[in-house]
């Protein structure tokens, strides 16, 4: 009997073979587009090392870009997956002599639960298990992949940009949120890439946002002010011993502010003949702001209005005390010393597990200086404001507050002032005496 002849179309066995392997690339393929998609868009910044981070983060900057490289590969891989099986269907069908039709049911069957193991199941699952090591590892391959299919990939970004301005979805962002990008901060700290005191920077701006003018004024108790009933001569007197620049002036007490007094209009009349001349023409109108008030919002208001002072008013209209642009800045940079600033550390070790520190320091400050929590809903400041919380009566030297294994001693005051607070840290936690 004669061997059947085999049509044209039908291939040889090495090149059903050939298509074979092809298959299996494309479904390597598949995969790769697959667990990139999980990996890149499951990342956590957070998770990166600092090797990772320069890496994925490139990629991540055109989000859309990716994803749609990504689904676009996807797509023209599996189409031509689903192409290539068929002919490989039909193929082995005419060789084996059996219904083409019924041959490529079951193909279909098989082909598509193999797609979904192989190249988006498990190749997903993988991908999120270790999402920051895969998406490294992938990275040089969809870089290629992102220059081969940008021809393509281009108008199908501006059809989804278009949809998302028709639609007004939410514009792509890097980062989910501000924690990311800090974290992100600590890495690039760590690994170099930049310094140390930026990382801060950037860190500050964010914690900046949120604090109110209360947290970074200067607390009335060390404002420095002028009698409204002063001569110039007598005003000169008072900037020359505290070295200041701006003063409030006030009307019998501080809860009676008349205005501002800036130590350069005043030195302007020294040796002129004005010494014994008022201070009330050379006053500036004062700038009342709420201590709850935003710093973020002070800022601004700062800049609209061409100033840089304010008086802090608490809730029942007193004075609390005065805020500067320069305490705001020193949010963000830190501490700025000029030619008057005499550098005081306000936390100083003296021995072991025993620090002297200045009771007008803040919470925040002494929780970064010293391994010690307070409950984070309170209703002061500062440490000296922390003693006088828990007494509900104005301390003495000598009286002590103990804070899990803290023991906080008053160790000077002035008046009713707390100047200086001894710190000790001890072996097990104490009952508070």
């Amino acid at each position: 009997m004669a061997p059947r002849e085999i049509p044209t179309g039908v291939h040889t066995k090495s090149v059903i073979l050939g298509e074979i392997f092809l298959f299996l690339l494309l479904l390597a393929l598949s995969a790769l587009f697959s667990g990139a998609e999980a990996a890149y868009f499951s990342i956590s910044k957070r998770g990166l090392t600092s090797d990772e981070t320069g890496v994925v983060v490139s990629l991540l900057r055109k989000p859309k870009r990716l994803l749609i490289t990504l689904l676009t590969g996807n797509t023209i891989v599996n189409t031509s997956m689903a192409i290539l099986a068929a002919l490989i269907t039909a193929d082995i069908a005419f060789r084996l002599n059996v219904n083409t039709a019924v041959l490529l049911g079951v193909e279909t069957f098989v082909i598509t639960v193999t797609i979904l193991l192989l190249s988006e199941i498990t190749p997903k699952i993988l991908a999120i298990r270790n999402s920051s090591r895969f998406a490294t590892k992938v990275s040089f391959p969809i870089r290629i992949f992102m220059i081969i299919l940008y021809p393509i990939a281009v108008p199908l970004y501006g059809v989804t940009h278009f949809l998302s301005r028709l639609f007004r979805f939410k514009r792509e962002t890097l980062f989910d949120s501000e924690d990311e990008l800090v974290a992100l901060a600590d890495l690039g700290a760590e690994s170099g890439s930049i310094e140390p005191e930026e990382s801060e920077m950037i860190k500050s701006v964010f914690a900046y946002g949120d604090k109110a003018v209360r947290e970074i004024m200067v607390p009335r108790i060390d404002v420095i002010g002028i009698n409204t009933n002063a001569t110039i001569d007598e005003a000169i007197i008072i900037i020359k011993e505290s070295k200041l620049s701006k003063f409030p002036v006030y009307n019998g007490n501080l809860d009676t502010i008349d205005g501002i007094l800036y130590a350069k209009d005043v030195l302007t009349h020294i040796n002129d003949g004005s010494d014994g001349e008022p201070i009330a023409p050379l006053l500036r109108e004062p700038y009342f702001v709420p201590e709850s008030k935003q710093i973020a919002s002070l800022l601004k208001e700062f800049q609209r209005r061409k100033d840089n002072v304010s008086i802090v008013v608490d809730e029942y209209g007193g004075t609390a005390g005065i805020v500067t642009v320069e305490d705001i800045v020193e949010e963000v940079v830190g501490e700025i010393q000029d030619e008057f600033d005499r550098e005081t550390p306000m936390v100083i070790s003296t021995g072991s597990n025993r620090w002297l520190v200045d009771a007008r320091l803040s919470i925040n400050d002494l929780e970064d200086e010293l391994p010690v929590e307070f409950e984070e809903e309170r209703e002061y400041d500062t440490l000296g404001g922390f003693f006088f919380s828990r007494f509900g009566d104005i301390p003495t030297v000598g009286t002590n507050v103990v804070l899990d294994n803290f023991r906080f001693h008053v160790k000077t005051m002035k008046g009713n002032r707390i100047l200086k607070i001894e710190i000790f840290r001890e072996e097990t936690p104490n009952e508070e005496r």
